[in-house]
């Protein structure tokens, strides 16, 4: 019997442990083995109990949701085919071993793509969404209880902060020898699902129905080039136009409003404008505008929540 195999016979006696993975939400320290280098089936390598021995990989990892995170402690060890069992031969045996079999030492990395790189990316990329979805939740609800005095104010806020629209200046629609849009106080835009999306509030305490449906056909020819001015890579763009009212405005008003919709204006849409009621705390807009009722809704519910704390402050 060579001294290669009696070498074996003394480790394997004196040196056999068990690899063990723990398993859950959280996982570490559990060691994995795989199986690097098939040797010879010869008794130079071989068990006192007659298990053939090959040269495996084994290494420590944590792991969250079964997603690989992070190795370490790896290194080569003898192996018998049985799992969760290994033989922790030094190194320097393990090297005459393999020049005993004829075998190159194996070159790094051992482990696959997804043990090496693949889960560690997964695992960021799902904190990273996690991260965002957090982040964008506090800015909703930042704004949503923001201590704004007027619903107007919180309208403005609720439009920046919880849907991301991006404040313009209303000069931007200005073109040489015309006029000012009438009554336009606010724009803003912002690229949704690779739509150009464009909201503009015009106050109708400041222009009459008349004077906003005499100029309805100007403003949306103003609009329509705004995707350009403002750099965006968006296929399609969409334009509301909501009509603010400190006072609330007559069902007539509201037929005439609504009755400026256009359907399609060359490769361009917008649904029927939305009717703001700060007077009512009412708003009036089609199903499908952006952003939806219920978000335009929270600047005149928690104005009104900030209008009960003043007047007991008051008392």
């Amino acid at each position: 019997m060579n001294t290669l195999r009696i070498f074996i016979l003394i480790i394997s006696i004196f040196s056999s442990s068990f690899a063990h993975a723990k398993a859950g939400f959280l996982s570490f320290g559990g060691e994995q083995i795989i199986e690097v280098i098939d040797l010879p089936n010869d008794e130079r390598f071989q068990t006192p109990e007659g298990e053939y021995v090959n040269i495996g990989y084994i290494y420590k990892s944590v792991a969250v949701l079964f997603i690989p995170i992070w190795n370490y402690d790896g290194r080569l060890v003898g192996t018998t085919g049985q799992e969760d069992t290994y033989l922790n031969l030094p190194q320097d045996q393990i090297s005459i071993m393999l020049i005993e079999s004829e075998n190159e030492f194996p070159q790094m990395p051992l482990l696959d793509f997804w043990h090496r790189i693949g889960g560690k990316m997964i695992f960021l990329i799902a904190i990273g969404f996690i991260g965002f979805n957090i982040r964008k939740k506090m800015k909703k609800k930042a704004s949503f209880l923001s201590p704004l005095p007027t619903a107007r104010e919180r309208l403005k806020d609720i439009l920046i902060n919880s849907q991301e629209f991006t404040e313009l200046e209303p000069s931007v629609l200005n073109i040489e020898e015309k006029d000012d849009v009438p009554g336009l106080e606010f724009i803003a835009f912002k690229n949704y699902f690779n739509s150009f999306v464009s909201v503009s509030l015009i106050d109708m305490n400041k222009v009459t129905i008349e004077q906003v449906k005499a100029n309805n056909d100007d403003l949306f020819e103003r609009l329509l080039p705004l995707k350009k001015a403002v750099s965006s890579s968006a296929q399609a763009s969409l334009h509301y136009i909501y009509f603010t009212f400190d006072k609330s405005p007559s069902n007539d008003d509201i037929t005439v409003l609504k009755g400026l919709k256009k359907k399609k204006i060359r490769n361009s849409t917008n649904v029927i404008p939305a009717i703001i009621d700060f007077e009512t705390m009412k708003v009036d807009t089609a199903l499908g505008a952006m952003p939806s009722k219920k978000i335009l809704e929270n600047c005149f519910i928690q104005a009104q929540v900030e209008e009960l704390h003043i007047e007991k402050v008051k008392i």
